[in-house]
């Protein structure tokens, strides 16, 4: 039986690096005998490049090599950022105090001796890789702090200014036209309920784009995808900016044709298009126009595009955009008021269907918004029934499925949504025992990884896991909604992410998405 702390050093990979094929041999087959991965290499310069592609957990490294010292090595390990957070431990047979000051100095955490006593080596190389991965943990959990403080102060922001100042503007176009003691012409009564009337819409945009992200981070936000008109959800949401385009005599064309449709929740389609469209409105001069069209990725999903004659963007605005410790508002070309919260909204909808958001934009040339989102051109595929459960051939129900969840009730609800389109469910419920499954399970299709589990988290053990199987479908889920979280399940190793509480409809559009043999009806 393994102790935790053998259950955390699970698999780590070790880069060697030694001019002597000897040592590389003997110390390699000390740590493989460990149950690590390891990787032997001659000289400094292949280390160099070794590590820049696979990124070891931990580095073993001699000092006197012909074509670069070790010295030099890991100077420029430290120096690459991508590099500098790998534990370098020294092993050499210079021992004079100087050598291992100057061994620590140029960035390593510890020096061995040769000649080595294997308990010496194994016993340095298992505290260093326990203290690397609680070093990446508080790393961790350093940037989750930074990002729940950016989302706050940008909420606190957004209520203290951007929604203030249109309330103040409302308040006092409100107060002028009650005063009895103040006489308009009627050209001026037009003007201002004309005013009063955009300045209504604006407060309405913002609390609804505010209303939304708010429920999003709370991972509360209602996600039911089914078959959805593009051309329709386009229509509708032109329905609602036509008034503004009028105003600047910007023109609208739509290239959407009518065959397409998409699978997708309706409300997180049309607010992004609508907010899309928004933005290319604010930011194009009058006269201008704006274009929205959609095609086919080569992943076969739906492109969907939003193209405006606008101010455009530089290089820097643009890796602005979607980082929310940035203020990335500006005024539009007649003034109109901006927060950058619709974008946000954007990035984390488009990405709850498992699609991607960019933008490609030149100054005072435009720019264009693409978007992509699962696709379906077919429609004889379309169905009545809007219960995905009832879209699954029953001979083709027949994963094999890991549940990886600490929580009972949780673990119970997946295991029943599952059934399905399941064959055999094995449950787990600790990332240590999922890594486990999989490994002597090479046959599981599927994973529901949960992402706070005891011994060993969700994203850890999916770190692992794809250290031996590349194939298998891994579907983060945690009751954590907030930003960024979807980026770290899918560079930790997952194919997607779901919010807790788990809705049925999600799941088994999820599960539709990446196994080809469950088809609708």
């Amino acid at each position: 039986m393994k102790s935790n702390d053998e259950l955390i050093l699970n698999i780590p990979d070790i880069l060697i690096v030694d001019d002597v094929s000897a040592n590389l041999k003997v110390l390699g087959d000390m740590l493989k005998g460990e149950g690590y991965k390891v990787r032997p290499v001659p000289n400094g310069t292949l280390a160099l490049q070794v590590a820049s592609k696979e990124k070891p957990d931990l580095i073993l490294l001699d000092i006197m090599m012909p074509d670069m010292d070790g010295y030099e090595v890991c100077r420029k390990l430290k120096e690459n950022p991508k590099l500098s957070d790998i534990p370098v431990i020294f092993i050499s047979a210079l021992n004079d105090t100087q050598d291992i000051v100057k061994a620590l100095k140029s960035g390593g955490v510890d020096f061995i001796t040769k000649p080595f006593q294997a308990e010496e080596v194994k016993a340095r190389v298992h505290t260093h890789l326990k203290l690397h991965q609680q070093s990446k943990k508080l790393l961790e959990q350093s940037k989750e702090l930074l990002e729940l403080n950016a989302t706050k102060d940008k909420f606190f922001s957004i209520i203290a200014h951007d929604l203030r100042g249109p309330l103040g503007g409302f308040m006092g176009l409100s107060e002028m036209m009650a005063d009895e003691k103040q006489a308009f012409e009627p050209d001026e009564m037009k003007e201002m309920t004309l005013a009063l009337s955009q300045s209504a819409r604006n407060i309405y945009n913002l609390l609804e784009n505010l209303l939304e992200w708010s429920q999003m981070q709370r991972g509360r936000t209602s996600f039911n995808p089914h078959i959805v008109s593009l051309n329709e959800a386009v229509s509708e949401c032109l329905k609602l900016v036509t008034e503004s385009a009028n105003k600047k005599r910007i023109q609208l064309e739509v290239d959407v044709p009518k065959e397409h449709s998409v699978f997708a929740d309706t409300n997180m389609l049309q607010t992004v298009i609508r907010n899309l469209v928004s933005n290319a409105i604010k930011f194009t001069p009058k006269g201008g126009i704006v274009s929205i069209f959609s095609g086919i990725a080569e992943n076969k999903a739906a492109i969907i595009g939003v193209r405006d004659t606008g101010i455009g963007m530089n290089s820097e605005m643009i890796s602005n955009l979607f980082r929310i410790n940035v203020n990335s508002s500006r005024p539009g070309t007649e003034g109109e008021h901006s927060t950058g919260l619709g974008l946000l909204l954007c990035k984390e909808f488009v990405e709850k269907h498992g699609g991607e958001l960019w933008v490609e934009s030149e100054v005072k040339k435009g720019s264009i918004f693409y978007f992509t989102i699962p696709f379906n051109t077919d429609g004889n595929q379309i169905v009545s029934s809007s219960d995905p459960a009832n879209q699954i051939k029953s001979e083709d129900s027949g994963l094999k499925i890991l549940i990886a969840e600490d929580n009972e009730q949780s673990e119970k609800l997946i295991r029943i949504l599952a059934r399905p389109f399941s064959e055999e469910i094995l449950e787990v419920a600790t990332g240590a025992e999922a890594v486990e499954a999989c490994r002597t399970n090479p046959d599981i299709d599927l994973v529901f990884m949960d992402i706070k589990m005891p011994v060993l988290d969700g994203l850890e053990a999916t770190r692992q896991i794809r250290h031996f199987n590349k194939n298998v479908i891994i579907i983060a889920q945690t009751a954590f909604g907030l930003s960024g979280y979807r980026e770290r399940a899918i560079e930790a190793g997952c194919n997607d992410y779901i919010s807790k509480p788990i809705q049925r409809d999600e799941l088994m559009a999820l599960v539709k998405k990446y196994f080809e043999k469950i088809q609708p009806n």
